[in-house]
């Protein structure tokens, strides 16, 4: 099975769905954390500083990623995956219009803590929903394109915010931006995304591509 496979009818709706989950996650994953220190330091906190509140803040991923592992199979895939990034988003929207701007230390902490717990542990749900999108003959090649559309945002996001950050010279313009990728992220996934917990992978369509 090869890339146009994607496409046919019975794929395409879930072949974007995945597409779009993973140019979100990458983006907004890539291009909040890789810029974290230099955006504590523009604000006027020392290096030494910037990186501490920076690995505090990434400490809540741990959580983050093992109760989504936990959550996935309780509520599904669709909505824990929903659950987390709309989490994130508005993580990243107070940590960038109330707590950065203010340069408020417990703020930052608690809210950086937020956008790190809800983000990873979407990406908890992330690599277990997308392999199970696709029937058998089609999941190597299927996730393979997901995953390298994300890899062409995660490039792009740190471009972005340097662009942004020159555009608009505020950070919080920046956090904005990443709050509406997640919440547009949520909502396609909610609207589009198929739930795939409990159900058989391959039946009925590994017939039909059998043929194909």
């Amino acid at each position: 099975m090869g890339f146009t496979s994607l496409f046919a009818s019975d794929f395409i709706g879930r072949t974007l769905v995945l597409w779009v989950m993973w140019a979100t996650m990458n983006f907004s994953y890539y291009g909040i954390f890789l810029w974290l220190p230099t955006q504590f330091t523009r604000k006027g906190f020392s290096l030494q500083d910037a990186l501490l509140f920076n690995l505090i803040i990434a400490l809540a991923q741990i959580p983050g990623y093992f109760s989504a592992a936990y959550l996935v199979e309780r509520l599904g895939r669709k909505l824990t995956l929903v659950i987390y990034l709309f989490g994130a988003a508005i993580g990243a929207y107070f940590f960038g219009q109330q707590a950065l701007l203010a340069r408020d230390v417990p703020a930052i902490l608690i809210w950086g803590s937020v956008v790190s717990f809800f983000n990873l542990g979407a990406w908890g749900v992330v690599y277990t929903y997308t392999p199970e999108m696709y029937p058998t003959l089609l999941r190597g090649t299927g996730s393979g394109w997901a995953a390298a559309v994300g890899r062409v945002f995660a490039f792009l996001a740190p471009l972005s915010v340097a662009l942004l950050i020159g555009m608009f010279g505020r950070d919080e313009v920046v956090f904005l931006v990443f709050t509406a990728i997640m919440v547009l992220g949520g909502l396609v996934v909610l609207a589009a995304g198929p739930e795939t917990r409990g159900t058989a992978l391959d039946a009925p369509l590994v017939p039909r591509l059998s043929g194909a």
